[in-house]
């Protein structure tokens, strides 16, 4: 069968789709992934047929609306910003859509391309199926505003679902309205997306509440997606054997990483990382991410790429990251603990998920100063958050098992689709 796998977004939006895409391809499928174009070689390196699909989000990260978001601004100007950002590549992700689904028994997708992905699957009468790194759906486990309290009652929490959700449609609903026309897709765009599956590519150890809420549905749990080793080593990172001997030359290292998320102020940050390290006498690596962080060399910073999180993180002492579940779930496995210095998205989420099970601290990004480093790192350098890390990733799904279930959930699709069944 073949299944088109077409996502866009960070790397960390791309990653499961690269993991679930190869699994499927080693089981005899024919698979065909869609990815930015700043993200075909990392695709293409695992060995999948990767094409363009959408806009450059390296360029996006860097843009000008994005940039308002972090600076602020009044209401005027994030709204403004919010709207270019909701607008950005819609044309151009129909056309590349239109091109790549040709053939495909199956779209799978997610949730910045869900709109056209799905029209697309109604059209042509053959599975959507979304994956989904974080909660995103109405449940009574979560809420969709970060800091919120955790201990809202059930209904509270859906009713902040039900209306972040009606709010995404109410700003989208013409023109998927004019999509499923032109496409002639059934119907008009239902207020909540409504795909074959909703695949859940995260642990269920970490939102208990959920997984019960949602056991049975068609909202599976696979467990965090993560490359092999060998996919890591054909994608070529920063950790080589220098790095390696850096390292073992001291005390396991602080890791800083803030991925593919742009930082408000980049300089201020490295020099408050610095210090605070200083503070406490711990080793730092600092990754300049995809947006060049300034990180001066010395005894104690070293300089690097981007790099193996299996192979580091496990030498070093803790992590300091932006929050992505790939991130996260890297940390994790490697038993060792995360201070999340969140930007947005489901980032927030992972670290209350952290703070909720002694695995790490969590704050804002955007301000982040020497003083607030130091007393977080307190409580990530303690020995019992190392413990509670330690003992949290024991118990998460390995990435073999979940790139079985994740793959297995796909085929599933399939079946039920072709034996007319609904639910899961």
């Amino acid at each position: 069968m073949k299944f088109l796998l077409a996502f866009n977004g960070t790397r960390g939006d791309v990653q499961p789709a690269v993991v679930a895409g190869a699994e499927l391809q080693r089981r005899g499928h024919d698979v065909v992934l869609g990815v930015p174009p700043n993200l075909v070689e990392f695709a293409a390196a695992a060995g999948l047929d990767a094409h363009p699909f959408g806009y450059d989000t390296r360029a996006h990260m860097n843009s000008e609306p994005v940039q308002a978001v972090l600076r602020g601004g009044g209401p005027r100007q994030r709204l403004r910003a919010l709207a270019e950002v909701r607008d950005l590549g819609w044309a151009q992700g129909v056309r590349d859509m239109g091109t790549l689904a040709d053939g495909a028994d199956a779209i799978v997708t997610g949730f910045v391309t869900e709109q056209i992905g799905l029209a697309y699957a109604d059209a042509r009468g053959i599975p959507g199926v979304l994956i989904q790194h974080a909660p995103i759906r109405p449940n009574r486990s979560t809420f969709p505003v970060p800091g919120v309290s955790p201990t809202l009652p059930g209904p509270v929490k859906a009713a902040g679902w039900w209306a972040a959700e009606t709010a995404m449609w109410a700003l989208t609903r013409n023109r998927q309205n004019a999509l499923r026309r032109a496409l002639g897709a059934p119907a008009r765009a239902p207020r909540s997306p409504r795909a074959t599956a909703e695949i859940q590519v995260y642990d269920p150890v970490l939102c208990p509440e959920l997984a019960r809420e949602w056991a049975g549905t068609n909202r599976p749990f696979t467990g965090f997606l993560d490359l092999t080793a060998d996919q890591r080593a054909r994608i070529g990172t920063d950790s080589g054997a220098d790095l390696l001997e850096w390292i073992e030359r001291g005390e396991p290292p602080l890791y800083v990483g803030f991925g593919s998320m742009p930082i408000a102020d980049p300089a201020a940050t490295v020099a408050a990382v610095t210090a605070a390290c200083a503070h406490y006498g711990v080793r730092a690596l600092v990754s300049g991410g995809w947006h060049d962080l300034p990180v001066p060399e010395t005894e104690t910073i070293r300089p690097v790429g981007a790099i193996d999180h299996g192979l580091i993180f496990p030498r070093c002492r803790a992590v300091l990251h932006h929050g992505g579940a790939g991130t996260t779930a890297a940390a994790l496995r490697a038993g060792v603990p995360s201070l999340i210095a969140w930007i947005g998205s489901d980032q927030p989420f992972w670290g209350s998920v952290l703070e909720r099970f002694g695995a790490g601290a969590c704050t804002r990004a955007r301000g982040l100063t020497t003083e607030l480093l130091i007393d977080k790192l307190r409580t990530v350098l303690a020995p019992e958050t190392a413990a509670g890390a330690r003992a949290l990733g024991a118990r998460l799904l390995g990435p073999d098992e979940a790139r079985t279930r994740c793959a297995d959930a796909l085929e599933a699709s399939l079946d039920r689709t072709a034996a007319g069944a609904g639910g899961w």
